[in-house]
């Protein structure tokens, strides 16, 4: 195998790797209903840490009790969280979850409110540190190193194309170039085999 065969495979290689990183939680999310959930905070705090991840699965709302942990969207400001459930009661033919972070003093203001048969994520373990790019990319920092590097990644990528576009050109050129110079060649050596005839006559 040559060292172009190589690079190929290489390249092959680091885009398979990158299709299944950015798909396998899709896929997993789709097919099998597990899902991440980043720990942006310090409310689940001894048990869990910013950066760590909650690995979560879709579960009903009639199998959940109290002690475990889901991630939930919060019902007054649409905020996603991940905290313990306290208390389960009935609204109804609702299920009413109460739900605390180990960290916080009281439980969430409003609780939340689903049917029996909806799916709603609970965790199944967490994953240390997994989740630390996702708390440093929402900090002040992380956005605007975001922003900067999505810029200078434009800007790379403008000269790029202008210097392909300039190489293609002066490519184009030294290509007219050479065939004007061998038309003059051409031409030249056409005329020096007439004066020969002509000196010869």
């Amino acid at each position: 195998m040559n060292t172009q065969q190589r690079k190929k495979l290489r390249k092959i290689a680091a885009t398979l790797t990158m299709l299944v990183v950015v798909l396998a939680p899709a896929l997993l999310h789709s097919q099998l209903g597990i899902g991440i959930s980043p720990i942006l905070t310090g409310s689940m705090r001894p048990y869990a840490q910013p950066g760590d991840v909650f690995i979560t699965e879709k579960v009903k709302a009639s199998s959940l009790r109290v002690g475990e942990i889901i991630a939930v969207h919060s019902a007054s400001t649409g905020v996603f969280y991940s905290h313990r459930i306290e208390e389960i009661s009935m609204l109804g033919s609702q299920y009413r979850i109460v739900t605390k972070g180990d960290a916080n003093p009281i439980p969430e203001h409003d609780p939340f409110v689903v049917g029996g048969n909806e799916m709603v994520s609970k965790s199944m373990g967490r994953v240390k540190f997994l989740g630390f790019a996702l708390v440093w990319l929402t900090s002040v920092q992380g956005r605007q190193a975001s922003m900067a590097l999505i810029v200078f990644a434009n800007v790379i990528a403008l000269f790029l194309f202008l210097f392909k576009k300039e190489k293609a050109r002066i490519n184009k050129e030294a290509i007219y170039k050479a065939l004007y110079d061998e038309r003059l060649r051409q031409a030249e050596l056409a005329k020096l085999e007439e004066q020969n005839m002509f000196q010869d006559s």
